[in-house]
């Protein structure tokens, strides 16, 4: 059957780079209600109802949640697969006994044996050939062991590599949570209830100040907003990149064409050339 992480595995991870998330939330209250939330996702696969910055930093947990639990399903359903090509053979007795057992055998076999005429029951068998067959059942035992011992170290060497196989995983997956860290989400504004993460207010920013204008005057006003309406905003990031546009729009457009310059010649033309008599 196969495994579920959310109802079969004991534990999920919490990675380092998450305490900067924790940090931007406003309240300790939204923090509580974060960690409840990863554990019914986790536990239980449920998705709670959360807004806010609380539903940004989730959402950003739950996928690192779910890549470490389809990797753990994954490593199950290997091992599974291995168990069911062949286990270790159970050893016939593993007290020891097995030397006396065959010396019994051949000793029965050996009175079973037609006796040759002539010879007396009282008679003592040849002891080469009793000793020959316990060797032999000797060698036989040791043969068993070998071929265990080598399926042994087989199922060792598939479990080694399926080890390695998990290992290169959540290498894999700490380069991407690395490069997540980059991108923190972070709050701004007077009532901290913007959300952006870092390459955000870096590109709006440049943008601003490309243009002249101010991005601090978009936060606060979009938090003012927000803050006075009762509301969430889901994307800040799209709602002061429009304004940021319209405002570049407009102020090219109002900016004065260059003046050209006043050609003064023809007042002297005119000065030189009138006939003043007509005027008097």
């Amino acid at each position: 059957m196969a495994k579920n992480f959310h109802t079969d595995n004991k534990a999920f991870m919490l990675y380092k780079d998450w305490e900067d998330i924790f940090q931007a939330l406003d309240s300790s209250e939204e923090i509580g209600e974060l960690v409840m939330a990863l554990f019914a996702y986790a536990k239980r696969g449920e998705t709670p109802k959360l807004s806010g910055g609380t539903k940004i930093a989730f959402l950003m947990m739950r996928a690192a949640i779910e890549r470490d639990g389809i990797a753990w399903e994954e490593t199950c359903a290997q091992r599974s697969e291995c168990g069911k090509k062949g286990g270790r053979p159970k050893k016939s007795d593993e007290s020891g006994n097995t030397d006396e057992k065959a010396e019994q055998t051949a000793a029965s076999a050996d009175n079973a044996e037609e006796k040759p005429q002539g010879i007396n029951d009282t008679a003592e068998k040849p002891k080469a050939f009793s000793q020959t067959k316990r060797f032999s059942e000797k060698a036989k035992k040791a043969d068993k062991d070998i071929d265990i011992d080598k399926d042994k170290d087989t199922d060792i060497d598939i479990d080694t590599d399926i080890d390695k196989d998990k290992d290169k995983a959540i290498d894999k997956e700490k380069k991407k949570d690395a490069g997540t860290a980059e991108s923190v989400v972070r709050s701004f504004g007077t009532h901290k209830n913007i959300m952006l993460t870092s390459e955000q207010y870096n590109e709006l920013e440049s943008r601003c100040r490309s243009v002249g204008l101010s991005l601090e005057s978009y936060i606060s006003k979009l938090s003012q907003w927000l803050f006075t309406k009762g509301r969430h905003c889901t994307d800040p990031y799209r709602i002061i990149s429009g304004w940021l546009d319209n405002d570049s729009k407009r102020k090219t457009a109002a900016k004065p064409k260059e003046r050209q310059g006043c050609d003064l010649s023809w007042y002297d033309d005119f000065a030189m050339n009138v006939d003043l008599s007509k005027f008097f």
